[in-house]
């Protein structure tokens, strides 16, 4: 009789329900994260002591200005002990351009094509950025596949 009510449901059908829950909220928490460091703010020591030491510290061409390199290719620029710009691989939906679009939607984006060496064989990129949040994206021309994504100080 409560079975009208309260279904009875299979070990199989309430673990696939249990794996589905677990998929969807793992799938909600994998959009895109803001970095939590303050650009502009956060020094070489608070990322050191956050992140720990990096793999290297690269000096750029840029008065007192040097990178740190951490594992998986993620790049935090430092210029006089503090963070101005990150730079990581993108993850997962994040390497479409359809993606960062409908992210950027209520955004005023701009549009850049990059220098390119007349010397590569590489195809030209383009920047797409978001002042307002902080973020932009450098893409293959024509492919639409992210390359890598950009934090700055938003404005």
């Amino acid at each position: 009789m409560l079975s009208g009510i309260f279904p009875i449901r299979s070990h199989g059908e309430n673990i696939m329900r249990a794996s589905l829950l677990l998929c969807l909220l793992l799938l909600a928490s994998c959009g895109v994260k803001k970095s939590s460091f303050k650009m502009g703010k956060t020094t070489r020591s608070e990322i050191v002591a956050i992140k720990g030491e990096p793999l290297r510290e690269d000096e750029i061409p840029i008065k007192d200005s040097s990178v740190l390199i951490y594992p998986d290719d993620e790049k935090l620029q430092i210029k006089n002990d503090v963070l101005v710009n990150t730079f990581k691989n993108p993850k997962g939906d994040e390497k479409l351009v359809i993606f960062w679009k409908h992210k950027f939607k209520e955004c005023q984006t701009i549009l850049n094509n990059l220098p390119q060496d007349p010397k590569a064989h590489t195809p030209p990129e383009v920047e797409m950025s978001c002042p307002a949040e902080g973020i932009s994206i450098i893409y293959t021309e024509g492919s639409d596949i992210v390359t890598r994504v950009v934090e700055y100080e938003a404005k």
